[in-house]
């Protein structure tokens, strides 16, 4: 036989060993990379978010606690303070996640709601409000909690002076009663407005 035959052969052998191997099922769950930060940037995992949502293709079950604004969402101001990602996990767990503001409309209504709120307990700073976004992978860089720029998500005016990550240690997101996006210190504790998307 010869060295081209034998080169053709094993060509042939792999070939197929692939095909074959790419028409098995995966034994294992695709991993989504999507939410993990980039190499060599600076964040703390004690405030890392999670995706927000494992079944993006799920109808979000309605509240009774929650305030709903027709082609806009539902919303809750949770009145007790908490650090931001306590405030992260509790969204969650309702079915939500941390507010997203994607439009002037919408950062309207949920400040409207803010402002008629019950007081804040126990936080050094009652007219702000945990909200879901961050600078955690990358300082200075904003995202939401779904990974997109502020920009891209529809909404990223700030309150004045803002951002200005006071004592070098606010990454964390929140908004002011004023209507305007604020940086926080992700452990001091805060209010915060959670969302139930309408689709």
């Amino acid at each position: 036989m010869s060295a081209m035959a034998i080169i053709f052969s094993v060509i042939q052998i792999l070939f197929y060993a692939t095909l074959t191997t790419a028409q098995q099922p995966a034994a294992h769950s695709a991993t989504n990379w999507f939410y993990q930060p980039s190499f060599g940037c600076s964040w703390d995992s004690r405030y890392m978010p999670r995706p927000a949502y494992p079944q993006w293709n799920q109808p979000f079950a309605k509240r009774d606690d929650y305030t709903y604004t027709p082609n806009i969402g539902g919303y809750k101001v949770h009145t007790r303070a908490v650090p931001w990602n306590d405030a992260r996990m509790t969204c969650e767990e309702e079915g939500g996640h941390l507010a997203i503001l994607n439009s002037i409309a919408e950062a309207k209504v949920v400040t409207e709601l803010f402002k008629k709120s019950s007081p804040i307990t126990g936080s050094p700073h009652p007219d702000f409000a945990s909200i879901g976004f961050h600078d955690l992978y990358r300082e200075g860089q904003y995202v939401t909690i779904h990974g997109q720029t502020l920009a891209k998500a529809g909404f990223g005016e700030w309150a004045d002076g803002q951002p200005d990550n006071a004592g070098g240690a606010e990454n964390c997101g929140s908004l002011h009663k004023s209507g305007g996006l604020n940086d926080i210190n992700c452990g001091t504790q805060f209010g915060f407005i959670c969302e139930l998307p309408i689709y």
